[in-house]
C-alpha cells in the first residue's frame, strides 16, 4: 500500500498509518533470530503476538501458518485503521484507488427497496412518503410508484395514521 501525505487539513498533517504486507513479512524474517511474532504486533493482534513471542510461534508450526495468512491480517488492520478514521470524523482528501475499489466490494450501496425497509424497521409504527423521499433522495412519483409495488409485492401495508389520517406503510 503507498504511503500518502494527507494533504489540505491543518488537524492532521501525517504520513498514512496504514500497514504494508512487504513490511509484515519482512517482521515475519526477524523469526530466523528467535524473535517470533513481530508481524501480529504489527498487524494489530496483541494478544497472539505475545503468545507466538513466548512460544516462538507456538513451536514454529503458528509462525509457518502465518506465511499464508499475513495478507488478510494486514488488510483487516488496515480496514481497521480507515474505520477509525472516518468514524473519527477525519477527512481524507486522498484514498489510493485500489482501496476505494475494495470498499465498495465489501460495502456495495443499498437499494432504493432496502432502504426502505430498512426505515420501516426501525419505525414500526409507519412511515410516510416523506420520510422515504428524504431516505432515498427520490421524487414523488417515484416513491409512490416503489411503494406501490412493494404493497403489491406484500413487503409493506398501507394504513391510515390514527390521529392524522395520514397514508402510512408499515413493514411486516
Amino acid at each position: 500500500m503507498n504511503q500518502s501525505k494527507i494533504v489540505n487539513n491543518p488537524k492532521v498533517n501525517k504520513i498514512d498509518e496504514t500497514r504494508n504486507t512487504g513490511m509484515a513479512y519482512l517482521l515475519w524474517c526477524s523469526s530466523f533470530l528467535g524473535i517470533c511474532g513481530l508481524h501480529r504486533f504489527y498487524s494489530g493482534k496483541y494478544v497472539t503476538g505475545t503468545i507466538w513471542l513466548a512460544t516462538l510461534g507456538l513451536l514454529g508450526m503458528g509462525q509457518f501458518f502465518d506465511l499464508f495468512f499475513i495478507p488478510g491480517m494486514v488488510e483487516e488492520k488496515n480496514l481497521k485503521l480507515l474505520k477509525k478514521r472516518l468514524n473519527s470524523g477525519d477527512i481524507f482528501n486522498y484514498l489510493p484507488q485500489e482501496q476505494i475499489e475494495r470498499i465498495l466490494e465489501k460495502n456495495p450501496p443499498k437499494s432504493d427497496t432496502q432502504i426502505i425497509l430498512e426505515l420501516g424497521k426501525k419505525h414500526p409504527e409507519g412511515i410516510s412518503i416523506a420520510d422515504c423521499i428524504i431516505a432515498t433522495n427520490k421524487t414523488v412519483p417515484e416513491m409512490k410508484e416503489l411503494l406501490k409495488n412493494l404493497y403489491k409485492e406484500g413487503l409493506v401495508e398501507m394504513e391510515n395514521h390514527p390521529e392524522t389520517g395520514a397514508v402510512i406503510y408499515k413493514v411486516f
